[in-house]
């Protein structure tokens, strides 16, 4: 049988993910620092691979009106924001003519396969207002989340090869690096958010069905090394991230 995570692992890591990350933070500074000044009133949002909602939960008191996307309907549920508009779908299949003053797409990428990349960028362009925003953000390829990504495969979608996909599409944009992060009580929640990363950011279903039990114990073993090297002295878990938020301005 190959290496998979249960049900309650998926859980526990998305729930981290939700209640722990500092890229919500992140993204609402640079949308009230460097968007809203030159933006008009009313605004309009659209959250590409909306998530748990956090985000749009910061960014709402500054648009009238939201429009989510989040393929995952339990990632999805606990969201309650009376103006914001969910659609259980992703971005392939959402039937829009309406155009918004900023479309977000925060740490999607990951799950639209390489080849894509460019007509993905265009696709949510697509739905930019002129004079708005596309604000794309991605894990970047340095700091302690890509090096116990890069322990495991030496090939990994982080966010230099979005740059790369922007640049060679040659669209106007600025990148704002910043620095996010996770946080854990116990070493076994650490433990399944390290496994969270590395399996699905590292390998195939099948590379992991392919395995060895001698190749599944060594991937254990480096797992939860990674974890424990989380531990600060105050017993807290603690995983930084590095991030690379790229805004690209529609003319």
């Amino acid at each position: 049988m190959g290496i998979t995570m249960s049900p309650q692992e998926y859980a526990t890591a998305f729930r981290l993910l939700a209640a722990t990350a500092r890229h919500p933070e992140n993204i609402a500074r640079v949308v009230e620092e460097r968007m809203l000044p030159g933006l008009p009133l009313p605004r309009t949002l659209l959250d590409v691979g909306a998530g748990s909602g956090k985000v749009a939960e910061r960014l709402a008191p500054h648009f009238g009106s939201l429009t989510l996307l989040e393929p995952n309907r339990e990632q999805i549920s606990g969201l309650k924001l009376d103006k914001a508009k969910v659609l259980v779908e992703p971005l392939e299949r959402y039937d829009s003519t309406e155009q918004y003053e900023l479309v977000l797409c925060s740490h999607v990428l990951y799950h639209v396969p390489l080849a894509d990349w460019g007509a993905f960028m265009d696709r949510l362009l697509s739905f930019v207002r002129p004079g708005g925003y596309c604000l794309l953000i991605m894990a970047a390829a340095r700091g302690p989340t890509y090096e116990l990504c890069r322990d495991f495969a030496e090939t990994l979608n982080f966010g230099e090869l979005m740059l790369d996909t922007v640049r060679g599409k040659h669209l106007p944009h600025e990148v704002l690096p910043t620095m996010s992060g996770f946080v854990a009580q116990t070493f076994e929640e650490m433990y399944t958010l390290c496994r969270f990363f590395v399996l699905e950011g590292c390998f195939t279903a099948e590379q992991l069905a392919a395995m060895s039990p001698d190749q599944a114990r060594e991937l254990d073993r480096k797992l939860r090394l990674h974890a424990e090297r989380c531990r600060g002295a105050d017993g807290v878990y603690r995983l930084e991230q590095d991030e690379d938020l790229v805004l690209i301005p529609k003319p």
